[in-house]
């Protein structure tokens, strides 16, 4: 495990069911809610991250789990540069250190359900913070869908369950490649060929949420089309819980 002084990580919550996979493939996204959204992040430069890497492909097929990779580019100087790194990456992970006010980011490191950090290789960690945080989820939890149509991405946020104590929060459309695999000639990694599973390759704000239904419309040119999958989720606050999710086929 590689680790720089400085802050935390980030991770958010939702999924897609089986039962849903022709919706999904038609363009249309589920509204589960009760489930966790793992988010792992990586870096090519760090010797530590292919075992993290593969284990994160493994949760991705999970039905109950939306698998996210956010590579960083703090490695970059260790003599190879991450090339499905963006800045915006570190700077949430360091975000969410803040907030965790564990001051500290490292790779690899997986947040699930925007509320628990753990090694990201860690099997077990990750189980053991999916049981600890999975309750709030379900508690909390907002529906949440989105579907294509007219060159737009429509999204529909519900109303906070009664009592919830998140009111306010954003709701976010993550550009997701599904897998890209990378051959790698320098660093920590070198003649290490590895694929990356759901690469968010660009993340855009669809707009506020104030615990009220609302609905959202985003033109698919104003989106990354770097990606062949969009994921929706609904975070709390600036950085805090993610209590809705959903995904849905899209991009290039």
């Amino acid at each position: 495990m590689i680790t720089i002084s400085s802050l935390g990580v980030l991770a958010t919550a939702g999924f897609l069911s089986v039962a849903n996979a022709s919706a999904q493939a038609a363009g249309v996204s589920n509204q589960k809610q009760n489930a966790s959204v793992i988010e792992l992040y990586t870096s090519q430069g760090c010797s530590s991250c292919p075992e993290a890497d593969q284990l994160l492909n493994q949760l991705a097929q999970r039905p109950d789990v939306i698998a996210l990779s956010f590579p960083v580019s703090y490695w970059d100087y260790l003599g190879w540069k991450d090339t499905l790194a963006r800045p915006e990456n570190s700077e949430r992970q360091r975000g969410y250190a803040r907030i965790l006010g564990d001051g500290e980011v490292f790779t690899p490191e997986a947040i699930v359900n925007g509320m628990r950090n753990c090694l990201g290789s860690n099997l077990a960690d990750i189980e053991k913070a999916v049981k600890t945080t999975k309750p709030l989820v379900g508690k909390e939890a907002v529906p949440l869908s989105a579907r294509l149509g007219g060159g737009r991405l429509i999204i529909d946020a519900g109303a906070a369950p009664s009592g919830s104590q998140h009111q306010k929060g954003k709701v976010w459309v993550a550009s997701v490649l599904s897998a890209l695999t990378v051959k790698i000639t320098r660093g920590e990694n070198a003649g290490n060929v590895v694929t990356y599973t759901n690469v968010v390759r660009d993340l855009t704000e669809a707009g506020e949420w104030s615990g009220a239904p609302i609905s959202y419309a985003l033109t698919l040119n104003s989106l990354s089309k770097d990606g062949d999958m969009f994921v929706v989720f609904l975070q709390t606050e600036e950085l805090g819980p993610i209590v809705g999710a959903t995904r849905v086929a899209g991009g290039r």
